[in-house]
This record gives C-alpha cells, sequence and structure tokens, in this order.
C-alpha cells in the first residue's frame, strides 16, 4: 500500500473530512469574526431593545408568538456575551493602569 493510497482511504474516512471542512470554514472565518464581533457589540443598545419589544410585544400579537421566546432568549444570550466582554476589557484595562 503506497503512501498516497493511505492517504486517499485516510481522508475518505467520514471524520477526517469533517475536521477538514471544520477547519476550513474556521480559517476563512476567523477573519469576519472580529468585525462582526466589533459591530454587534458596538449596537447592542439598538438591537437588544428592539428585539426584547418585539419578541415580546409585536411578534404575538402578529400570530408569531412561536418564535418569541427563542429570539428573546437569544438575543438576551448575546447581550449578555457583549457586557461580558465589555467587563473583561474594563478589568484588563484597570488592571493595566493601576
Amino acid at each position: 500500500m503506497t503512501l498516497t493510497t493511505q492517504a486517499r482511504e485516510a481522508f475518505a474516512h467520514p471524520l477526517t473530512q469533517l475536521s477538514a471542512l471544520v477547519s476550513l470554514l474556521g480559517a476563512w472565518g476567523f477573519g469576519w469574526f472580529e468585525p462582526a464581533w466589533t459591530f454587534i457589540s458596538a449596537t447592542s443598545s439598538y438591537w437588544f431593545p428592539a428585539i426584547a419589544v418585539s419578541a415580546g410585544e409585536i411578534l404575538p400579537r402578529l400570530g408569531y408568538g412561536e418564535i418569541a421566546g427563542p429570539l428573546l432568549l437569544g438575543a438576551a444570550i448575546a447581550f449578555v456575551t457583549v457586557q461580558l466582554d465589555r467587563l473583561k476589557d474594563r478589568a484588563v484595562s484597570w488592571y493595566n493602569n493601576r
């Protein structure tokens, strides 16, 4: 069995293909994460209240009450994550400047 045949058989395994795909998407998408996170963080004081009002009042009245809960939960998790990231940045800044 030659080396190329072994490599071909190893890459034919579904877990190897999944790992290669995740690595490819991670390498490609990592460059997009920082600008997207900066945008989400900078605009969180606008989108979170809008989603909260929409999920709590508007969507149930329009007949979309079944998606209101998961939407609000996802927005709340993202908002808390943004706030924790800001807290971490402030703590690091305070520690470095003390």
